[in-house]
């Protein structure tokens, strides 16, 4: 019986050990020191051989496709504005700077007319003082053309001596003159009334310049036809005199404007007669150029 039990416990325990083995985990064995090192060294050695054996050179089978190289795309290139420039300048050119206007400073009063001389239309008249753009030089003749302040589209000749000239006029353009208009003088007149200085006595008319010219210059004689005196004289203006004072005075006589004329002192008082005027206007001061001659009766 002992024997029995006793081949029974050895049996279990047997099982026993054969299951606490199976659960135990199984490590491999471990690696000594040199055979580490020796890993080591042998990794490296195959690093470097590989790092110091130049890459093979592919060539292309004979049978196989050439390759297509890969396109390049350029970078997009940065557009720059190219300054305009004025028309007729090239861009190596450098436009020049403006020049400055020529300026006329007006020293005397002066006509301003479509052509350089008195026989062209009267624009306007300049008063001393004004400034005036000049747009064309000399032409010649001693006039130079001036912008219009009050209509400065519209161009006029001076005198160059009536102006004072601020800049170079050599620079600016010389213009052709329109062809010379025919001269057309004419005018009007007719007895204003008497009036006297210092007692004696003189006869006063109003002129009218009716022509496309202006007067300059005018002789008037006053006949007494019951005593045949005569008071005459010679003037290069037309004046309105109110006794022996000057009260407006007018040269020249321009187309379309009204001015007076007056005689000499009578001697004797020729009030109450019948009178006949002479009137002579010239274009030109000294009774030159091209005159007109009118007659007025002054009855009593």
């Amino acid at each position: 019986m002992p024997e029995k039990r006793f081949t029974i416990y050895c049996a279990g325990l047997a099982i026993l050990l054969t299951t606490l083995s199976c659960a135990l985990p199984i490590s491999a064995p471990a690696a000594t020191p040199t055979q580490e090192r020796s890993n080591i060294s042998a990794l490296a050695a195959t690093q470097t051989a590989l790092a110091e054996k130049p890459a093979p050179t592919s060539q292309p089978s004979p049978t196989s496709q050439p390759q297509v190289p890969t396109e390049t795309i350029s970078p997009t290139p940065t557009l720059t504005e190219t300054p305009t420039l004025p028309v007729g300048v090239f861009p190596t050119e450098t436009p020049a700077p403006a020049s400055e206007p020529i300026s006329a400073e007006v020293m005397r009063e002066t006509n301003c007319r479509t052509g350089p001389g008195a026989i062209y239309d009267l624009v306007t008249i300049f008063q001393t003082g004004t400034l005036l753009e000049v747009a064309a030089r000399d032409l010649g003749g001693g006039f130079i053309v001036v912008k219009n302040p009050d209509q400065p589209e519209v161009e006029c000749y001076i005198l160059s001596n009536n102006v004072k000239l601020t800049g170079d006029p050599s620079i600016l353009p010389q213009y052709t003159p329109l062809a010379s208009p025919t001269a057309s003088p004419n005018f009007a007149a007719s007895f204003k009334k008497f009036d006297t200085c210092k007692g004696d006595v003189y006869a006063q008319f109003i002129v009218q310049n009716t022509g496309s010219v202006p007067f300059r210059s005018a002789y008037i004689r006053v006949l007494d036809l019951r005593t045949n005196q005569k008071a005459e004289q010679v003037v290069n203006a037309f004046d309105q005199t109110v006794g022996c004072i000057i009260a407006k005075n007018v040269a020249p006589l321009n187309p379309g404007v009204s001015a007076f004329l007056s005689s000499a002192l009578f001697k004797n008082d020729p009030r109450g007669n019948k009178l006949r005027a002479t009137i002579q206007a010239c274009t030109e001061k000294a009774l030159k150029g091209t005159c007109v001659i009118v007659s007025v009766d002054i009855k009593p």
